[in-house]
């Protein structure tokens, strides 16, 4: 077991600031992380770690709900992505915004130069799906799926807000 510095964390739905000790464990190769607490002392909210939301997660969103092998496989649907890259309503319209602004015209044209290096599979079947997803979102309905399929995640988001914002003011000192 290896112990971490210990980090501040500002917790996702109450805002509060505490300190969080990462314990590594290794079982063979593998490790894995505990951290200590392992929620929010303040309102029990969960410590969720996710990436900074990014151009190359909206497009894994976009991938996601085109069919695309690898990340239907690792997400399955829209809704599971979502509930795993985000964790506040905010979150999600940022993320879907995200994907809203993407350039499809130069999301391809870097892939056709990356394989040109690399003749990476994985491109390859990237590339087929971009004028598929380009043709959506001129149509309109691309934006308009992800914004039915978020739905459902954003009322889970609000419903845990509500519930952790509730522990904390009843924790709150008057």
């Amino acid at each position: 077991m290896r112990v971490l510095p210990s980090a501040p964390v500002t917790c996702f739905v109450c805002g509060s600031t505490f300190t969080v000790q990462n314990r590594i464990e290794m079982n063979g190769r593998e490790r894995t992380v505990h951290q200590q607490p392992s929620s929010c002392p303040f309102c029990d909210a969960p410590l969720l770690n996710i990436p900074a939301l990014d151009v190359g997660i909206a497009k894994g969103l976009l991938l996601t709900h085109a069919g695309a092998p690898e990340e239907k496989k690792a997400y399955g649907t829209v809704a599971r992505f979502l509930e795993r890259f985000t964790r506040t309503e905010a979150e999600v319209d940022s993320l879907l915004k995200l994907a809203r602004d993407l350039d499809f015209d130069a999301w391809e044209a870097l892939d056709q130069r990356l394989l040109e290096h690399d003749k990476n599979a994985s491109l390859k079947r990237e590339l087929k799906y971009i004028p598929k997803l380009r043709e959506a979102a001129r149509e309109g309905d691309l934006f308009d799926q992800l914004q039915r399929a978020a739905a459902p995640v954003k009322d889970a988001h609000r419903v845990r807000s509500n519930h952790h914002m509730a522990i904390f003011r009843q924790r709150r000192p008057s």
